[in-house]
């Protein structure tokens, strides 16, 4: 059971199939039970209109937008739609974007992320511009139905560049039950000592895996801790404050943490690869088994391929700071997928349009329940948290209220990636051998603080 949509097929007289371009899908839903559709943006009559919309990577998306798109030409029959959709993933918009915008897409969909970098190439139509001109009010309808947050995270500027089109996109811990269980993923040492266990029963080695080189994930971390970063789109530099030396909890703290999960008693547990490797080995059951993940939502339904009804997910783990000797849990942050609107387009209006339908309510219920997203739009997460909905999600809704919204630009992501390869070079520490064939780990403190003040000091502005 999903949700209370479910509910609403048995309800039904018929299931709704609609089809878009050579995809044909039934939707599990009756959207004809939540009457009146709501289309307050209908286009002008008789016009004839060529879009061309990037849907993300995924079949699951590129299918749900099509499916939207024969429903939007339904719901506008006196206007010709022609309307095609590529996968992009939503994690590449901006640059595949900026080689040649004339060409790009009317539309897409992009991580929140994405969206600092296009408006400081002013590559973007804000909702405060479509609103003055063709479509009046639309800020504020898109504003009054969806999420604070996913709004803020539109946000740049004082001006609002895209719409909601999910609430989901932040990270959670996955684990196989078939070698860990509740107990063991509540916190990080627990975590390590539980994959252990799981081995020496296995009689081979499983692994953890955190995509260590990635400054999402690692922003996440040292938010967990009390720390932050941030720049607005237009700046070259990101104010961040993981070196800070003052204080109950300094950034030393937080960094040395995650190094002496990594390199400590169960390092050989600890595997720093990214998503795609990870999923990698998760599918092929290869050496180094993964038992346990740091992933985002859309990792979920290849778990269950591979790990049927073991694949559970959990809220974050906590870590241990020895200083000043207490437990913080590692933040995810309150990611969204977004549509935005090319400024360099003639139907920029149109493809407006176009997302605000694809946004809807009856849409993101939609989108729920083909693409595992949950909601931005108020009533629609209304509707999908009545129920039961999939572990990722419900994962990602249990740890909402500490997770945050990201506000970064460009400037950001190198320096941020690479500080956890600074962060592990041998010289930053010792191993100290117990006698019974383990070693413990010993930070150098002054190296790893060198570490984040050169991370740090790339980041921000120069005096």
């Amino acid at each position: 059971m999903k949700s209370k949509i479910a509910v609403l097929i048995a309800s039904c007289a018929a299931l709704v199939s609609c089809s878009g371009g050579d995809a044909t899908s039934t939707s599990v839903f009756s959207r004809r039970t939540l009457e009146p559709w709501d289309n307050p943006y209908a286009g002008t009559a008789n016009e004839t209109v060529n879009l061309t919309i990037w849907g993300g990577e995924s079949n699951d998306s590129i299918t749900f937008i099509k499916t939207v798109a024969a429903d939007f030409k339904k719901a506008n029959p006196g206007s010709n739609y022609n309307i095609t959709v590529k996968p992009v993933s939503e994690s590449s918009v901006s640059g595949d974007w900026e080689q040649n915008p004339n060409t790009a897409a009317d539309l897409a969909i992009a991580a929140d992320d994405q969206i600092p970098s296009m408006v400081s190439s002013d590559r973007l139509v804000s909702l405060e511009q479509l609103s003055a001109k063709k479509i009046p009010g639309l800020k504020d309808h898109v504003v009054e139905r969806n999420l604070p947050e996913s709004i803020d995270a539109v946000t740049q500027n004082d001006a609002t560049y895209g719409f909601p089109v999910s609430a989901s996109n932040g990270f959670v811990l996955y684990y196989n039950a078939k070698y860990l269980n509740e107990e063991d993923v509540s916190s990080f040492d627990k975590l390590l000592a539980g994959i252990h266990r799981a081995s020496e029963s296995a009689g081979r080695n499983l692994t953890f895996g955190y995509p260590y080189n990635s400054g999402w994930y690692l922003d996440g971390w040292f938010h967990g801790a009390g720390f932050t970063a941030y720049g607005e789109a237009g700046q070259t530099y990101v104010t961040c404050d993981w070196n800070k030396t003052e204080g109950d909890v300094k950034g030393v703290d937080a960094a040395a943490a995650m190094v002496k999960l990594a390199h400590g008693q169960y390092k050989q547990h600890w595997s720093a690869a990214k998503d795609s490797a990870l999923l990698t080995r998760i599918q092929d059951g290869s050496t180094n088994e993964v038992a346990a993940l740091i992933s985002g939502t859309w990792v979920y339904n290849n778990l269950v391929k591979a790990w049927g009804e073991n694949a559970k997910a959990a809220v974050l783990p906590s870590y241990h700071l020895d200083a000043p000797n207490t437990d913080v849990r590692m933040h995810s942050v309150k990611g969204f997928k977004v549509a935005v609107v090319n400024k360099a387009k003639a139907n920029a209006v149109a493809a407006a349009r176009f997302a605000e339908f694809m946004t809807n309510y009856e849409s993101q219920v939609l989108r729920y329940d083909m693409v595992n997203e949950a909601p931005s739009n108020l009533d629609s997460r209304n509707l999908v948290f009545a129920g039961d909905v999939n572990p990722a999600v419900k994962a990602i809704n249990d740890q909402w209220e500490t997770s945050f919204v990201e506000k970064v630009n460009p400037a950001f992501w190198n320096p941020s990636n690479g500080l956890s390869v600074q962060l592990s070079d041998p010289s930053n520490m010792d191993f100290v051998s117990s006698g019974d064939g383990t070693a413990s780990v010993v930070l150098n403190m002054a190296k790893i603080q060198e570490a984040l003040d050169s991370c740090v000091t790339t980041l921000g502005p120069t005096a």
